[in-house]
C-alpha cells in the first residue's frame, strides 16, 4: 500500500511540471536498472544447471529452478520518434551464477541487448512502456570436463510504468521476460527499478 502511494505522488508531482517535455524525440539517454528474479532452465544432455537429483540421470536434475543472480542493466538511448527509444543494453550480473559443479564458483553474467522502447498510455508525464529486445548472451558457463558452453542467444521483453520527474531524469519500475535457447532453454521472470538521465 505504501508503495502504491509513494507512486501517485511521484506521478502527481512530475504531472504538475509543465516545463517537463511530454516526448523523448531527439534526446539521448543513458540508464541503470536493478532487477532480481526467478528463472527456470531445462537442459539438453542432462548437465548440471545448479540442482542435483539422485534420481536423476548423472545425479543432475533435469529442470532446475531458483532465484536469478542480482543484476546491474546499463543501457543508452536515443529517441528516434515521440513514443520510441532505440535501445543498446549490457546486463551484468553483480552476483556470481552456478558453476560447472555445486562446489565450484560460476560467471558473473554478460550480456549484449539491442530493441527499442515504444511509450503507451501516456498520462501526463507519466507512461506505461513496453521494450522488446534481443539478448546475446556472453555468459562463460563452464563444463565440468572442462570448455565452455558457448555463447546463447534468445529475446527479452520489459514492461513497466514510467514516470519522467524532471526534464532530464526519468524513473521507472519493470517486470522483463526473457528466453535462451542454445546452450539449454532458459526463462527468467524479473523485476526491478530504474532511473535515466536524457540530454539535451
Amino acid at each position: 500500500m505504501r508503495w502504491m502511494l509513494a507512486l501517485l505522488l511521484l506521478s502527481s508531482v512530475a504531472s504538475a511540471d509543465d516545463d517537463i517535455p511530454t516526448t523523448h524525440k531527439g534526446e539521448f539517454g543513458i540508464s541503470a536498472r536493478f532487477g532480481l528474479g526467478v528463472r527456470g532452465i531445462a537442459t539438453y544432455n542432462s548437465d548440471y544447471c545448479g540442482v542435483l537429483d539422485a534420481s536423476a540421470k548423472n545425479g543432475n536434475a533435469p529442470v532446475c529452478s531458483a532465484r536469478s543472480p542480482l543484476f546491474l542493466d546499463l543501457e543508452p538511448s536515443f529517441g528516434v520518434a515521440k513514443n520510441v527509444e532505440l535501445t543498446l543494453g549490457f546486463h551484468l550480473g553483480i552476483e556470481g551464477d552456478f558453476g560447472p559443479t555445486p562446489t565450484s564458483t560460476g560467471p558473473h553474467a554478460f550480456r549484449i541487448e539491442p530493441g527499442a522502447r515504444f511509450f503507451l498510455s501516456e498520462s501526463g508525464h507519466s507512461k506505461l512502456f513496453v521494450q522488446p529486445s534481443l539478448l546475446l548472451d556472453f555468459t562463460n558457463y563452464e563444463k565440468p570436463a572442462g570448455g565452455t558452453y558457448g555463447h546463447d542467444f534468445g529475446v527479452r521483453v520489459n514492461e513497466g510504468y514510467w514516470i519522467d520527474l524532471h526534464r532530464a531524469v526519468g524513473l521507472y519500475f519493470f517486470v522483463s521476460e526473457s528466453v535462451e535457447l542454445a546452450r539449454w532453454i532458459s526463462a527468467d521472470l524479473d523485476a526491478g527499478i530504474g532511473i535515466q538521465g536524457r540530454y539535451p
